[in-house]
């Protein structure tokens, strides 16, 4: 019965333990994130505003990784990732245009699992910001 308790729990850790890291950010430096946007975009007017996704992923060598980027539920992109090695660093970068405010959502994919959703909204700063 013990044994079983074991495997049971390393699949459990195991179907976690894929994404280490996520994280929306302005820029990637040293393919790390400079900044945590948390869950608000903040853009200018009649300015294309670029946000990046960040993913650490273990575990996954020899896969693909798909992040789809979707805005107020319509997929307005999907990057595809092949994955190199079971400890990879990666990220994609949407442009959002100012007509695009709302909710926003990125979703990381690994064949029909999703192992991460983050959510966001996109809003513009007033003129004198």
């Amino acid at each position: 019965m013990r044994g079983l308790l074991i495997i049971l729990l390393c699949w459990v850790f195991n179907a976690h333990a894929d994404v280490v890291r996520s994280q929306l950010t302005s820029e990637i430096q040293n393919r790390e994130p400079v900044d945590d946007l948390q869950d608000e975009v903040v853009g200018r007017p009649g300015q294309i505003t670029t946000v990046m996704f960040f993913t650490h992923i273990e575990n996954r060598m020899n896969q693909q990784v798909i992040h789809k980027w979707l805005y107020q539920g319509e997929v307005k992109a999907e990057v595809l990732f092949d994955i190199g090695s079971n400890n990879w660093r990666t990220w994609s970068s949407k442009n959002l245009l100012p007509k695009w405010q709302g909710d926003w959502q990125v979703q990381v994919w690994v064949g029909e699992k999703m192992l991460v959703s983050e959510e966001f909204k996109f809003t513009l700063a007033m003129d004198n910001y």
